[in-house]
């Protein structure tokens, strides 16, 4: 079926959920909203995709309690429809084109990774349906996006003030070995990474790329630690992967400092690699998780999925409720061109960890990133201790 006529099934199966609830009880002027998730339920990078799928859907929990989100003279109970990618780029096209042409989505908060994310971005622009994704690629807002925004900071945002933040604080250390997943999240992140560490006067006498299914590093440990490096920088590696390389590491005798710059989820990393072993590792911390408000959405994250919850979740809830704002203001659910035109205006937005806004004019050539506080963790004694904050720029 070509894509025009998938457009008018979309259409056809969009204007039948909306009156729904008109249908049944117009004197309620009460219709049903369908917003989508993508991302990766299952699987490697699981930790960071139930968090764009749950922020969602707390976020739409928050609203329906109250009656539902109001716009104009109309009243919507959202519903949120989810679907996997894996992680995977064909997997993600598949369920965006599913979203669109079946389910007849014009938001849709994800998906998470950059493989997954430039794969559907031509199809988002090209159907005009505005996303809220997050990708570690500066290609997701290359040649200015009309319908794709990324929200929340990526390395580029924060990367170099941490590296600053451990120098100051190590100065001792000198020699640095980078490892990252081999795929676009990680090519991206791993030159981000090494051009920060050099620009801050460490020497990168080491880099390495694995496949996201590995479970067994003891060959590239050996050879990262032939290099004698002072720190091993594990990137956007995801939280279990990162766990399973320190503990690998440690048993093959590194003594060196861990740090980790991309992707939150200490309680996933101290499980794989030991409370032992996961001592003293400084990780980006994308929230502050002794915040009374993060520890509420701890609690309803467990209604949704089994804990321990990754910060990656308050981005999306923040993004869904700036989604949802910026409807009420441009009095649509249905426009997303009106929509987009209003989002961009409704910054500074008060998000869960502080004020949010839109930036990236210098790095991308647009203001489609948006922006917030960053944090600098420890563990320590198997727990997230933020020892510092950033404010992006």
């Amino acid at each position: 079926m070509k894509r025009n006529k998938f457009k008018r099934l979309a259409a056809t199966i969009g204007g039948a959920v909306v009156a729904l609830g008109t249908a049944l009880s117009p004197a309620m002027a009460q219709e049903t909203l369908v917003i989508g998730t993508i991302s990766a339920l299952n699987g490697p990078g699981s930790e960071w995709g139930r968090g764009v799928d749950a922020g969602t859907r707390i976020a739409v929990a928050e609203i329906n309690a109250k009656g539902g989100l109001v716009v104009g003279d109309t009243t919507y109970m959202i519903e949120v429809k989810s679907y996997d990618d894996g992680y995977k780029p064909a997997e993600g096209v598949a369920a965006a084109t599913r979203l669109i042409e079946q389910d007849g989505v014009k938001f849709i908060l994800g998906p998470l990774g950059s493989a997954s994310a430039l794969a559907v971005k031509p199809i988002f622009e090209e159907e005009g349906v505005l996303a809220l994704m997050n990708s570690y690629s500066p290609k997701t807002l290359a040649n200015n996006p009309k319908y794709v925004y990324r929200v929340l900071p990526t390395t580029t945002e924060y990367v170099n003030q941490i590296v600053g933040w451990v120098k100051e604080n190590n100065p001792d250390l000198s020699n640095v070995a980078v490892i990252s997943p081999n795929d676009q999240t990680g090519w991206d992140s791993q030159k981000m990474q090494v051009q920060a560490y050099g620009d801050a006067g460490f020497e990168i006498v080491g880099k390495e790329l694995f496949e996201r299914s590995s479970v067994d590093f003891q060959s590239i440990i050996t050879r990262l630690m032939a290099t004698s490096p002072d720190i091993i920088e594990l990137d956007t590696t995801p939280p279990s992967t990162a766990g399973l390389i320190i503990r690998q590491a440690r048993e093959l005798g590194f003594e060196g400092l861990f740090v980790k710059i991309g992707g939150p989820g200490v309680p996933a990393i101290v499980e794989a690699a030991g409370k032992e072993f996961a001592e003293g590792t400084i990780v980006y911390a994308a929230a502050d998780t002794s915040a009374e408000k993060y520890q509420w959405m701890e609690e309803e994250y467990a209604k949704i999925y089994s804990p321990p919850m990754n910060a990656f979740n308050v981005f999306f809830y923040d993004a869904a409720h700036l989604l949802f704002a910026s409807m009420q203001k441009a009095g649509t659910v249905t426009d997303p061109d009106a929509v987009r035109d209003t989002l961009v205006t409704m910054t500074p937005f008060e998000g869960a960890q502080g004020a949010l806004v839109w930036g990236g004019m210098e790095n991308y050539g647009n203001n489609n990133q948006l922006i917030g506080p960053t944090f600098i963790g420890m563990i320590s004694d198997g727990e997230e201790k933020i020892i510092g904050r950033v404010e992006a720029n």
